[in-house]
């Protein structure tokens, strides 16, 4: 399914994730690229006032991140908005293809898909006083009762296309990419660093030159370690690739279920798994 055809909450708080996520690291790096220009700034001559100006005006800008980042905490609505869009994702699966709480009739089963989404909203009632977002929008869409009405072969081969197999898929890529990343900055990181030691080294020889790079490349080196940090590279690549191996197997035994109570039992073991790598995420991020 398409984000636009799930409930209006979950996609008020998908957009609440990804702008606090976008506020977080653009702030992140204005700071990061405020006290590089500040390290860039000391290498120039002391003889020019507008110089040392120059470098306090860096050095206000990354104080002025900080001090918002530390304020506003962007990342923190970041976390709650995924954490609220998720839970509702998943309620939704197993509303749409009639996996237990919603196996039973269709009015019971609204029901108890309101009650839900109303109690993890309450759960969550920070983070969901900031979901201003499509709020005339339905919180049981038409698509969402379409694939509900489908028999029990049609809406298991709708729900191993459009979740099973689109989740493992989603992983294996992101597993990849961050395993990319973690190779990329490293590589960055640790040439900076000999860098570095070379231009000590030198200086050592050369103490008579007054400008060397040395301090900037030192704040080169922990500008790329903090980025690698924010963004948890290598914890993400791993906990991506176990979650890909995870459905892949869960996938594996899908042609086991052909009832309807089994095929309940066996939406439940994949929500439940996505469930758990999601909030292994949220747990690492809040530490």
């Amino acid at each position: 399914m398409n984000t636009t055809d799930f409930p209006a909450a979950y996609q008020s708080a998908s957009d609440l994730s990804a702008a606090s996520q976008k506020a977080f690291f653009r702030a992140f790096l204005a700071h990061m690229a405020f006290l590089l220009g500040a390290a860039l700034i000391s290498t120039a001559s002391p003889s020019h006032s507008w110089v040392w100006a120059l470098q306090t005006v860096m050095l206000l800008g990354a104080l002025a991140c900080a001090s918002y980042l530390f304020l506003s905490r962007p990342e923190k609505d970041w976390y709650t908005g995924r954490a609220i869009a998720e839970s509702i994702k998943t309620v939704t699966w197993r509303y749409v293809v009639r996996a237990e709480p919603f196996n039973g009739d269709d009015q019971d089963a609204k029901l108890k898909m309101v009650k839900k989404l109303d109690q993890i909203l309450q759960q969550n009632k920070e983070g969901a006083g900031k979901l201003t977002n499509h709020l005339s929008k339905p919180q049981i869409t038409k698509e969402m009762d379409r694939v509900r009405g489908l028999g029990l072969s049609e809406r298991k081969e709708f729900y191993l296309k459009n979740r099973i197999i689109d989740q493992q898929n989603w992983y294996a890529s992101k597993a990849k990419f961050n395993r990319g990343r973690v190779n990329f900055y490293f590589f960055i990181l640790i040439v900076t660093i000999a860098l570095a030691v070379v231009f000590s080294i030198v200086r050592i020889i050369h103490p008579a030159e007054p400008y060397w790079p040395t301090d900037v490349l030192v704040t080169v080196a922990t500008v790329i370690l903090s980025w690698i940090q924010a963004k948890r590279f290598q914890d993400l690549a791993t906990s991506y690739t176990l979650a890909a191996h995870e459905i892949s197997l869960i996938h594996q035994s899908a042609e086991r279920y052909q009832t309807e109570d089994s095929w309940s039992e066996f939406v439940g073991d994949a929500e439940n798994a996505f469930s758990r790598e999601h909030t292994q995420w949220i747990a690492r991020r809040d530490t």
